[in-house]
């Protein structure tokens, strides 16, 4: 047999095992299944975007904790931004608002006698030490130190449909709480809260009131969590 006639039959049960070949398996047919790549979502214009602010949740509860509780701004330990690598999809700077936000659900939570917003950007390496010297400073008795550990926008694509295809939209929230007792440096309360929300999104296009709603739905219940957990599962100092 000649080399060329071999070259013939080499390509000849190439091109019958690609034709062969399961359709989900194949190279020349693209996969539709869901979770399938779709393209990006683009940022509204600035008029159109949703504000992440809202009213929290007031506990009628008496105070489980006696003295001041100072709360610092969220640290930002994300591992990627909303999406896309971009947190310019709300009205307002997002972790400025959810640091805003996490201020006001401690003084709703009612867990504490008095509340007081601690200024300023927080180091990632809190000692000791540092944490002795803001009670100092701003006259506390406990410092509550949150991070921000999800706030994504997850877009999934799903199998089609007759109205269309369908893509199903989850935000994702989590944080992660401590609670420190100044004098003794105890952790008192230390937790990890994750929630998400979203909803079915039967148009190609992905607008502000698609994702909205669904951040602050998942932005309120986390901290709901949150303050449920520090009142039943936090530690009580003995005075």
């Amino acid at each position: 047999m000649t080399l060329i006639s071999r070259i013939k039959i080499l390509t000849i049960l190439l091109v019958a095992f690609i034709v062969l070949l399961p359709t989900s398996h194949s190279f020349f047919i693209p996969d539709a299944n869901a979770g399938e790549k779709v393209k990006k979502v683009k940022p509204p214009k600035a008029k159109r975007r949703p504000n992440l602010s809202y009213r929290p949740n007031v506990s009628r509860m008496p105070p489980k904790y006696t003295g001041r509780v100072g709360v610092l701004g969220l640290r930002d330990k994300r591992a990627m931004l909303f999406y896309g690598g971009e947190d310019i999809y709300f009205s307002e700077p997002v972790l400025n608002t959810l640091s805003s936000s996490l201020y006001l659900e401690i003084k709703a939570s009612r867990a504490f006698e008095q509340v007081k917003r601690i200024p300023g950007k927080v180091s990632n390496s809190l000692t000791r030490k540092d944490i002795k010297s803001l009670a100092a400073q701003h006259h506390v008795d406990y410092i509550f130190i949150a991070d921000l550990t999800t706030f994504n926008l997850l877009r999934e694509k799903m199998n089609k449909s007759k109205r269309g295809l369908d893509f199903k939209i989850n935000v994702r929230f989590g944080v992660f709480g401590q609670l420190i007792d100044t004098k003794t440096g105890a952790v008192l309360w230390a937790e990890t809260i994750e929630r998400e929300d979203g909803q079915l999104n039967t148009d190609k296009r992905v607008s502000a009131e698609d994702y909205g709603p669904s951040a602050i739905n998942a932005i309120r219940n986390g901290f709901d969590d949150m303050k449920n957990s520090l009142r039943y599962l936090g530690l009580e100092v003995k005075k």
